[in-house]
C-alpha cells in the first residue's frame, strides 16, 4: 500500500490569534469599562467599517510611514477597487464625521469606538497583526481642556481595571509652521552623523525628519538623546497650548514625564501628543499601553476645511496582558449565583421554562443540561463556587416545585414554582 502523506493540521494566520473563553472576559471587561468612562464624559458610540479605500490611509498617515509602507492589508477587488484592512480608527472616525454631516451638530463631537485592526508587523509579545483597539475622539474643539480630557478619561480607564500606577510620557510637535524650522534644525544635527544611521533613516533624513526620533535601531536610538528638543522652537500659541495642557494635567494629579524627543509614528499629529505607560515597567523600551494627541491638519489634508481635533488609542491586549501580569481578574457583572441541577426527562423540559423565566426576572443562572448525573452536576457547582442550586427533579417537575438548597449550609427547601420566580431575587440578596 503506497505511502500516505501525514495531513498538515490547518492552523491560525501567523500574527493572527483565538481569543479563547478565558482571555476573552478580560477583552470583554477591558472595553466595556472603556466604554463606561467615556460615555460618562459625554461619548457617543460609533462603528466604521473594517474595509476602506486604501487611500483614506495613504495621505494622513504619511506615504513613507511603516504602517503604509509595510503593514497595510491592501487588495483589489474585481471591480478594481483598492481597498484595505483598517489599521487604525482616527482617519475612519474622522471620515465619518465628515460623511455623515457631524459638523452641523453641536461642537465638539466626542466619540467612542472599538474593535479589530490590522497591521502586518513583526509578532512579538503585546503585538499582533489582528489587535483590538478602544479609542476616543473629541472633533471640532481647540481648547487644552479637550487634550487633557482624553488623557483623563484613558487613565480613569486603567484605573478602574485596577491598574493604579500609571505614567503618561508627553511632548507637543507645536503647529507647522513650528515644525518647518525643527525640522532644519534636525537635518542640520543628524547630518552630522549620517554614517551611524540605519538604512531606513538615511531614507528618513530627506523625507520625513521627524521619524529619525523614533527609531528604534540600537544605533540610531542613541543619537536621538543629542538631538536638539522641539520645545526650544514653540510658537507663542503652540507654547501657550502646551503649558495649558499640563497644568490641567497638575491639577487632576495625573503624573506626566516631558519626553522632549517623543513623536507619532503617523504624519497627522500636531501639538500634543502622548504615550502611556505602567510606572513600573521593565526594559529599554517597553510596550506603551496606548497613546494618542492632536490631529488639527487631518481635515485640511483630506477635506480642505480645518477642524481641531484630539484622540487616543488604548491597545486591549496589552492592558490585559498587563492585568494578567498583576494577578487582576476581570470582574463579571453577570457571575452567576445559581445552578440549575436537572434530573430525568421531565425536569429537562421543565428546565428549559425556568431558565427562560429567571433571564427574564435578570436572574444569572449556570446549567449543564447535557448531565444526568446528580453527583456530576453538584461536582460543577463545587468548582464553580456558586452558593445556591435549584434542584428540579422528576418529582418536582410532576408537583410545580422546585428544590432550592444553601451550598454553604446544605439546608434545602421546596417551593411552589410560582412563589420562587417572585422571591429568587430577594433571597439571593443574601449572598451579595
Amino acid at each position: 500500500m503506497p505511502h500516505q502523506p501525514k495531513k498538515e493540521m490547518p492552523t491560525s494566520v501567523k500574527g493572527m490569534h483565538d481569543v479563547l473563553p478565558e482571555d476573552f472576559t478580560y477583552l470583554e471587561r477591558v472595553i466595556k469599562e472603556a466604554k463606561r468612562v467615556s460615555e460618562f464624559y459625554g461619548c457617543s458610540q460609533i462603528a466604521t467599517p473594517h474595509l476602506e479605500k486604501t487611500e483614506l490611509f495613504v495621505r494622513p498617515l504619511g506615504d513613507t510611514s511603516d504602517v503604509v509602507e509595510k503593514q497595510m492589508y491592501n487588495l483589489r477587488t474585481r471591480g478594481g477597487d483598492r481597498l484595505s484592512l483598517r489599521p487604525e480608527a482616527t482617519v475612519s472616525v474622522m471620515r465619518a464625521y465628515h460623511e455623515n454631516g457631524m459638523q452641523s451638530l453641536p461642537q465638539p463631537v466626542k466619540l467612542f469606538s472599538a474593535g479589530a485592526f490590522f497591521r502586518h508587523e513583526n509578532p512579538q509579545a503585546g503585538r499582533f497583526r489582528e489587535f483590538h483597539q478602544a479609542n476616543i475622539e473629541i472633533i471640532g474643539d481647540d481648547d487644552a481642556i479637550s487634550d487633557a480630557l482624553v488623557i483623563r478619561i484613558f487613565v480613569s480607564t486603567l484605573q478602574s481595571l485596577g491598574l493604579k500606577d500609571i505614567i503618561i510620557n508627553i511632548n507637543t510637535l507645536g503647529d507647522k509652521q513650528d515644525r518647518v524650522v525643527y525640522r532644519k534644525e534636525l537635518v542640520a544635527y543628524y547630518r552630522k552623523h549620517i554614517d551611524m544611521l540605519c538604512k531606513d533613516c538615511k531614507r528618513r533624513i530627506k523625507e520625513n525628519p521627524l521619524r529619525l526620533l523614533d527609531c528604534k535601531v540600537p544605533g540610531c536610538g542613541a543619537l536621538k538623546d543629542g538631538a536638539p528638543p522641539m520645545v526650544d522652537y514653540l510658537g507663542e500659541f503652540s507654547k501657550k497650548h502646551f503649558a495649558e495642557v499640563l497644568e490641567y494635567l497638575d491639577e487632576i494629579s495625573i503624573p506626566y514625564f516631558l519626553d522632549s524627543h517623543l513623536v507619532r509614528g503617523l504624519d497627522y499629529y500636531g501639538r500634543t501628543i502622548f504615550e502611556v505607560f505602567p510606572s513600573d515597567a521593565d526594559g529599554e523600551n517597553p510596550p506603551a499601553l496606548g497613546g494618542g494627541g492632536r490631529y488639527d491638519d487631518l481635515s485640511e489634508m483630506m477635506w480642505g476645511k480645518r477642524v481641531p481635533a484630539v484622540g487616543s488609542a488604548m491597545g486591549v491586549e496589552r492592558v490585559v496582558d498587563l492585568m494578567k501580569k498583576k494577578g487582576l481578574k476581570p470582574r463579571s457583572d453577570t457571575k452567576p449565583k445559581i445552578f440549575l441541577i436537572q434530573l430525568g426527562p421531565a425536569a429537562k423540559k421543565k428546565s428549559l421554562i425556568l431558565l427562560e423565566e429567571l433571564r427574564k426576572i435578570g436572574v444569572p443562572i449556570a446549567q449543564s443540561l447535557s448531565k444526568d448525573s446528580l453527583r456530576s452536576q453538584l461536582n460543577i457547582v463545587h468548582k464553580l463556587g456558586i452558593p445556591v442550586a435549584v434542584i428540579l427533579g422528576q418529582k418536582e417537575a410532576l408537583d410545580g416545585t422546585v428544590g432550592v438548597r444553601n451550598m454553604e449550609t446544605g439546608v434545602q427547601e421546596t417551593l411552589p414554582f410560582e412563589k420562587f420566580i417572585g422571591t429568587i431575587k430577594a433571597r439571593l440578596k443574601e449572598f451579595s
